[in-house]
């Protein structure tokens, strides 16, 4: 019974590598397949189906992959002018600027990330939570509030567009402290 599902999966991932080719109605058609699959699944195997569907249409794309990489022509490489991530700037501007990111994406915005944390942990506590899961709940907090802020920060222009998502960080951490 579970052999079905798991050849329909197969054929799913097959029809999404054909829709890259070209042919996008393909790629939708696998995706729905894919979808009414793991339903199938999950509806026949429970959390057991949806984990051995996934897994097939992992390996089918793996396998699909290595083949196309295998039998992919090598790319020629033009040598680099100059490397940028090496070179140093050639004006005070440029450095000054790259210090400018660094400080706000590295120190500044770890203590705005900690300080939102420390306000989820005030409010936990003013919730009624245990000590201990207050603290497991800053510990967990800070470093995805650190990375999402980071990716916040490096998607902006440049430094001075790079303040709002950490004075917006501070301030909610500020909220939560009022709050509690």
């Amino acid at each position: 019974m579970i052999a079905a599902p798991l050849l329909v999966i197969v054929a799913a991932t097959l029809l999404i590598r054909a829709g890259w080719s070209g042919r996008r109605s393909l790629g939708v058609v696998g995706w729905a397949l894919g979808g009414v699959a793991l339903c199938w699944l999950a509806w026949a195997d429970g959390a057991w189906g949806i984990a051995l569907g996934t897994v097939a249409g992992i390996v089918v794309a793996l396998a699909l992959i290595f083949y196309a990489g295998t039998t992919a022509p090598a790319r020629t490489r033009r040598a680099p002018r100059e490397a940028p991530a090496i070179a140093l700037p050639r004006n005070g501007g440029d450095l000054s600027r790259r210090v400018a990111v660094f400080l706000l994406v590295v120190p500044v915005a770890f203590v705005a990330a900690q300080w939102c944390a420390y306000g989820a942990q005030a409010l936990a506590r003013r919730a009624g939570s245990g000590e201990a899961d207050a603290i497991v709940l800053t510990l967990f907090l800070q470093p995805m509030i650190w990375s999402a802020l980071m990716v916040w920060q490096m998607t902006r222009p440049g430094p001075v567009q790079m303040i709002a998502p950490v004075a917006l960080t501070a301030l909610s951490g500020t909220l939560l402290w009022l709050v509690a």
